[in-house]
């Protein structure tokens, strides 16, 4: 094995070097580079495929000056932890290469990335580790259990019933099956033989403790990360577990399941990596697993490349709105240098429910880590795009700001849009090609109504709406935000107290359709062709089923005159997309779907315009001038 071969990367590393040449202090500052391996021609390499990639548009001299060759790969190799690129080469990369020797490192391989990562949580990432080890100001672990080379998780469907079956009875409740357990952990109580992937073991025989892990692993998700000592040798911190608002009995219970974890791990070198540090270089650590196999981390490094556009690939990011365009936000979390992004994201969830928030208003990672960067002052929010005052939108005076607010978007005036941009065809080879199973039928939801009601779309249809609307009027509009929509919608129209949620038949099965009543003492006021309500419809279920609005609807005002749709089985579509997901409000019941965890009560983007029989519209909106 060459030299070069050796030092090869064996997943995607992405790391941050300065541009040559730059002063400001800001994002602008770094370019992001692929680096294929530690070798001095990957380093060229890399060098010479951010050049090729940025060359076209670097127009003025401090964009041509910043891609100079030689002075990126200086820049790249102080990234690295050396003085220069020539002190790379002569110094730093033969100094590695004697490591490696000393150490009998001879199998490059990904030591990071498990495969049987317990279900809930997920393999772990290379810039967990990286932060973990160079920015938490902690001390560099000895070891770290990255869990390679482990198949404590491998088995796959077994779990709790399992443990009741060995028990002999039912068990009720988790803690009790976790006594069972506890009490028989050393004990072989059956044989695993069906196992994730192909490359495990035949079987696995599993003790009272693996056992009460898989059926728990969950709890154990919720321990697997990197802000505590869960995972290094020596222990030398509390144990941090990602679940939040719970009571102290489960946080109790939670802390005995990652207590037999940590056990189970502790019992064998399998899933250990060793943490080798490079003498003389602060940028730079190996890892070494068993039988010659080792790897690299470097200081602020990147899993993956930087996304400011997470609709793509549906909308380029010139297609999205520009007051719904998070790049900003987006590319100063990714170039931020010396950042424990773990952590920021865990104070700013534990901030959410300290705070009196919960699961039902939960508005997303990327929110909660804008508003904790607001509180910490690492971040000066850019100011609002506005526009002009416009007479078709009703102004409503906010916390600081004055938010221009349209009434519902109607078929007609969506169709028109749909006409004249071509939009149609458009979304379905978007859909096409993001491989999305959109709605392939605006008419199935909107043809049976007059064209003067609110239509009803998925939320990439709004979004495209918006983006149309801004080039036609200049005028910088997007999608309510949630705690907008709550401040300017009227109070809800519908007596929770008049409705009995007692007897409900809600499963269908065999072609037997749903006979839910609480869609006639909502007044759902929405319809399928079979003149049946909400999921008691068969269309409901059909692509090419009809749903139109009912005979009686109710509109009501809020305080500034804007009028909303009162009924149950109409929604609005509102701005914060979360992994394919989006947020919706009710007018009718006050109900506000922000989400829970990654995406709980969101519904997705391409889908739910016929979601529950219900229909889903939209309104425009946009901040005035501050002095209009």
């Amino acid at each position: 094995m060459t030299s070069q071969d050796l030092l090869g990367a064996q997943r995607a590393v992405y790391v941050l070097a300065e541009k040559p040449g730059n002063v400001e202090v800001d994002s602008k500052q770094f370019w992001y580079l692929s680096l294929g391996g530690l070798h001095q021609e990957h380093l060229k390499t890399s060098v010479a495929h951010l050049r090729k990639q940025k060359s076209e548009s670097a127009k003025t001299k401090a964009q041509q000056r910043a891609l100079k060759s030689t002075d990126l790969q200086h820049s790249l190799a102080r990234t690295l932890g050396a003085q220069s690129y020539d002190h790379w080469r002569e110094r730093e990369q033969p100094k590695i290469l004697d490591l490696l020797d000393q150490h009998g490192l001879k199998r490059p391989a990904d030591l990071i990335n498990w495969k049987y990562a317990p279900y809930f949580a997920g393999a772990l990432k290379a810039r967990q580790i990286s932060d973990r080890i160079f920015n938490s100001g902690l001390p560099v672990p000895r070891r770290i259990f990255t869990g390679v080379g482990s198949y404590l998780f491998a088995p796959s469907g077994y779990g709790r019933l399992d443990i009741d079956d060995v028990a002999g009875r039912h068990i009720l409740e988790d803690k009790d099956r976790y006594i069972f357990c506890r009490e028989r952990a050393d004990e072989i109580l059956m044989r695993a033989v069906d196992m994730r992937g192909v490359d495990g073991p035949a079987y696995i025989d599993l003790t009272g403790r693996v056992l009460m892990l898989l059926a728990a692993q969950e709890y154990v998700g919720c321990g697997y990360n990197m802000l505590g000592d869960n995972l290094v040798d020596p222990i030398a911190v509390n144990p941090v577990i990602r679940t939040y608002n719970t009571t102290p009995e489960d946080r109790s219970f939670e802390l005995q399941i990652f207590e037999l974890f940590r056990e189970e791990i502790e019992r064998s070198d399998a899933g250990w990596v060793e943490v080798i540090e490079v003498p003389g270089n602060q940028n730079l650590v190996f890892l070494k697993g068993p039988e010659g196999t080792f790897d690299w981390i470097v200081r602020d490094q990147r899993d993956e490349v930087l996304s400011s556009n997470p609709l793509h690939p549906f909308f380029k990011k010139d297609e999205l709105p520009t007051a719904m365009d998070s790049s900003q936000l987006a590319a100063r979390r990714y170039f931020t240098r010396g950042g424990w992004a773990e952590k920021l994201e865990h104070d700013a969830e534990r901030r959410h429910y300290e705070q009196g928030g919960s699961t039902g208003n939960w508005p997303g990672y990327d929110k909660l880590i804008e508003r904790e960067l607001l509180a910490s002052d690492r971040f000066v929010m850019p100011r609002r795009v506005s526009g002009r005052p416009f007479d078709h939108f009703f102004s409503h005076r906010l916390d600081g700001y004055r938010l221009m607010v349209s009434p519902l978007i109607t078929i007609d005036q969506f169709m028109s849009f749909a006409t004249e941009t071509g939009w149609g065809r458009t979304r379905l080879e978007k859909a096409l090609k993001a491989n999305l199973d959109i709605e392939r039928d605006l008419m199935s939801v909107n043809g049976g109504d007059p064209t003067h009601l609110p239509v009803s779309v998925t939320w990439l249809d709004a979004v495209a709406y918006c983006r149309d609307y801004q080039q036609r009027h200049d005028l910088p509009v997007r999608l309510l935000e949630p705690d907008e929509w709550q401040k300017v919608a009227p109070s809800p129209s519908v007596d929770w107290s008049r409705v009995d949620r007692g007897v409900r038949v809600l499963t269908a099965a065999d072609g037997v359709l749903p006979q839910d009543p609480i869609y006639e003492q909502l007044g759902w006021g929405v319809v399928g062709g079979d003149g049946r309500m909400g999921e008691n419809s068969s269309h409901t279920y059909r692509s090419d089923g009809v749903i139109s609005f009912g005979p009686n609807l109710h509109w009501t005002t809020n305080s500034d005159g804007l009028p909303f749709l009162s009924v149950a089985g109409f929604k609005e579509w509102l701005s914060g997309y979360q992994s394919g997901h989006a947020p919706f409000a009710c007018a009718a019941t006050g109900r506000v779907a922000i989400g829970a965890g990654l995406f709980g009560s969101l519904k997705p983007v391409h889908l739910a315009m016929r979601h529950h029989g219900a229909k889903f519209g939209f309104r425009l909106c946009y901040v005035a001038h501050p002095d209009a």
